[in-house]
């Protein structure tokens, strides 16, 4: 684990690019065999916030909200590795979101029940 010292600099021990990129993927799939397909977690949650009455446009706003509840606790707790892994996972899910088309969220619908 990388350590960031008090005045902000990061220390020698900094991991390559593709070492973050390959730890952030692993952690995809460790998250989605524990949790089952994002896209299924994402689509329940709407489901869920939509019957408490949470204005969302759609489940891609939840992965915002994971990036956002991130970076929050980036803030008080930066030297937490997995946090910007998530980071990095939460910023790939989104953008698998945004760049689907409606089709790509069929097979889903009917296994999402709330």
């Amino acid at each position: 684990m990388k350590v960031i010292r008090e005045e902000g600099q990061v220390s020698d021990s900094q991991r390559s690019l593709s070492d973050w990129l390959e730890d952030a993927s692993n952690t995809l799939l460790d998250r989605g065999i524990e949790y089952g397909d994002p896209r299924h977690n994402l689509l329940r949650i709407f489901k869920i916030s939509k019957a408490l009455g949470i204005q969302l446009r759609d489940p891609s706003d939840l992965a915002l909200i994971a990036i956002a509840t991130k970076l929050s606790r980036m803030v008080e707790s930066p030297e937490r590795e997995d946090s910007y892994l998530d980071l990095i996972g939460y910023a790939a899910i989104l953008g698998r979101l945004r760049f689907s088309t409606p089709e790509d969220w069929d097979d889903i619908e009917f296994d999402s029940q709330s």
